[in-house]
């Protein structure tokens, strides 16, 4: 196959002469000005064969087709989507494995090549455009010069060309080609080469409607990580933003370190947009330089957020934060929330005002330092807490799925409930381990998310010492590609090792009910049932909960679901508890932020605080 390009050239005087439309020298010419006539027309599309796949593919190729309903500029604007037209269905063709296709284009019943751009044609002039895709090719001899090794462990998670469908026999389709192109040098680019380039040589045998492929690797230059330089910082330190990047010198080039680069600078939330390049060529010392172009956000910003269920009431909130204090991502946020508003009796609303300091890069560049003072009155029905605190730790993110994070956490504490009235001041080590691999955070549809919480704490007022631990993991698994129907489940499990029930404070024990728990009961209502009719917090928690997402059109959805829990009074979880079942049904409205959720759930076995259905909004699925 050979590639013709044409030419285009254009002669003028040398008395006068202009460039992109700025005149430089001579007599300007005085050039009137002409109004283009919009040119209508009706298309008639034949496909032979009336494939769908090869339809589908033609009309989404054709401009004649797609703009049908929008006048061309004149006759030259008609003239010009028929003649792109040609190209355009060809490339589809060839995606379809058809290469011996014919393309004919009809104007007024003369071929297109018998017309001129200055000829005038009447309103709504037909146009016929005939597709004979011909037969599928298939592919016959298949050379790749250069192969990696796709058995190591930095190429396995590629798709190797047979996995691709390059394989004799096969229909050629022309993307299979370009995959395994892509292919091959991502796998080298894995081993050291960045500068790995495709050369291909393809043969179509019309008599024997085979194509053979010949795919010559060139890995260029085995290059080494280069100085990082930073442009475009305003009040970011150059040098901190270099930093950041973790690009290591000296060490062997590897894409993934540039992509986790890009996500450490994008989650400092200092800069609107992040650049990471590599330099055109592997200099002669072998190191590949890198170049990063940032754009700064303004440094401050205010929000407020809004949530509501007919059950919990509403919740309003509101924040500041400055993204930037020292040149460092340095943020500072200060946070005010107000919620239970479900009636006009302020003693009934729960209270939060916190503020909150995170340096990022701390050790290292995943580690992040950070520091929070919060004062909070929480009031659901089981307990009432008055608490200040304060808390001082680190993150350290192993990967973009894997994260965890420690604290030492100071809290002293007056709770109110069915047990009594306590005090309480606490010394404890919050910690968690975080795996998130959802392909989406707001509409997952595979993946898993796991959450593994563990706080050792010891209570200087009881002199008593516990150990609370809680589990949880949701997974997806979509039945089509597009993802319109998914099936998602979520279990979770808890338990507090340590003293007697009574002298545990509630807020480190369990509870269960409400939207991101059982949907239909209570904020928090389903506990342990004390022989005085009053619930309160247990020390084992059982929670699941199970969804089928299905879209009807594609901005509608479906979810029927169910969730089920039971909270018990001893360390190990009791499946003879009073299990709490509730289920219902949520519709789904899909933007380009997220689903907007709208959750209808009814208990099964409602108590006496419970309501008899509950509604729930929100943006992004439940969980």
């Amino acid at each position: 196959m050979s590639l013709l390009l044409a030419g285009f050239f254009l002669t003028q005087s040398a008395n006068a002469f202009s460039l992109f439309g700025y005149h430089l020298w001579g007599e300007k010419e005085e050039v009137e000005d002409t109004i283009i006539e919009p040119q209508t027309y009706q298309i008639d599309l034949v496909v032979r064969g009336e494939e769908d796949d090869v339809v589908d593919a033609v009309e989404g190729a054709s401009k004649l087709y797609r703009d049908r309903d929008t006048p061309a500029s004149g006759t030259a604007g008609l003239m010009a989507r028929a003649r792109g037209d040609y190209a355009r269905i060809l490339t589809a063709l060839y995606g379809q494995g058809r290469y011996g296709g014919v393309i004919t284009i009809d104007i007024a019943g003369r071929p297109l090549k018998a017309y001129n751009a200055s000829d005038s044609l009447p309103p709504d002039v037909p146009v016929t455009l005939t597709v004979d895709p011909g037969p599928v090719y298939s592919f016959a001899e298949i050379r790749i010069l250069g192969r990696p090794d796709y058995d190591t462990r930095e190429t396995r998670r590629l798709e190797r060309p047979e996995d691709l469908g390059l394989v004799r026999g096969q229909p050629a389709r022309s993307g299979i080609i370009l995959k395994t192109e892509t292919s091959l040098i991502a796998a080298w680019r894995e081993f050291g080469y960045p500068k790995t380039a495709v050369q291909r040589e393809i043969v179509a045998d019309h008599a024997s409607r085979t194509v053979d492929v010949t795919l010559n690797v060139d890995t260029g230059p085995y290059a080494r990580f280069g100085p990082v330089t930073v442009d475009g910082t305003e009040r970011m330190d150059p040098g901190y933003v270099g930093y950041m990047t973790g690009v290591p010198l000296g060490q062997e080039y590897d894409p993934d370190v540039l992509k986790r680069a890009r996500e450490r600078l994008r989650r400092l939330e200092v800069f609107r947009s992040v650049t990471v390049r590599e330099a055109e060529a592997v200099g002669a010392d072998g190191l590949l330089p890198i170049g990063v172009d940032v754009a700064e956000r303004k440094r401050r910003v205010i929000g407020a957020e809004a949530k509501y269920s007919t059950i919990d009431g509403a919740e309003l909130g509101a924040y500041w934060v400055h993204r930037n204090l020292f040149g460092h991502a340095e943020r500072l946020r200060l946070e005010g929330r107000v919620a239970g508003i479900n009636s006009i009796d302020y003693e009934d609303f729960d209270y939060l005002f916190a503020t909150t300091f995170t340096r990022p890069g701390v050790f290292t560049p995943d580690t992040d330092l950070s520091a929070r003072a919060q004062a909070k009155r929480e009031f659901v029905d089981t307990y009432e807490e008055k608490s200040i605190s304060g808390r001082v730790g680190l993150t350290h993110r192993f990967s973009e799925e894997l994260s965890v994070s420690s604290a030492v956490l100071v809290e002293r504490s007056r709770i109110d409930d069915a047990l009594g009235t306590n005090n309480y001041l606490l010394a404890a080590l919050p910690s968690n381990l975080d795996y998130d691999n959802r392909d989406d955070k707001l509409d997952p549809h595979e993946g898993i998310h796991a959450l593994l919480e563990a706080e050792p704490f010891h209570d200087f007022y009881a002199d008593n010492s516990a150990f609370r631990a809680r589990a949880g993991l949701a997974t997806y698994y979509a039945f089509d590609r597009q993802g319109r129907i998914v099936i998602a489940a979520r279990a979770a499990a808890g338990s507090v090792l340590g003293p007697s029930l009574a002298a545990i404070p509630a807020s480190r024990r369990f509870l269960a009910g409400g939207g991101g728990s059982i949907r239909g009961y209570g904020y928090e209502t389903v506990g342990v049932n004390l022989p005085n009719g009053e619930t309160t917090a247990g020390k084992s928690l059982l929670e699941g909960s199970l969804e089928l997402r299905a879209k009807v059109t594609d901005n509608i959805g479906i979810v029927p679901f169910i969730d089920v829990g039971t909270v018990g009074a001893e360390t190990i979880p009791d499946f003879s508890e009073d299990l709490k079942i509730g289920a219902g049904v949520g519709l789904r409205y899909y933007t380009s932020l997220g689903p907007i959720r709208v959750d209808v759930a009814m208990p099964f076995d409602p108590g006496p605080d419970d309501p008899d259905y509950a509604f729930y909004v929100g943006i992004g699925q439940a969980f």
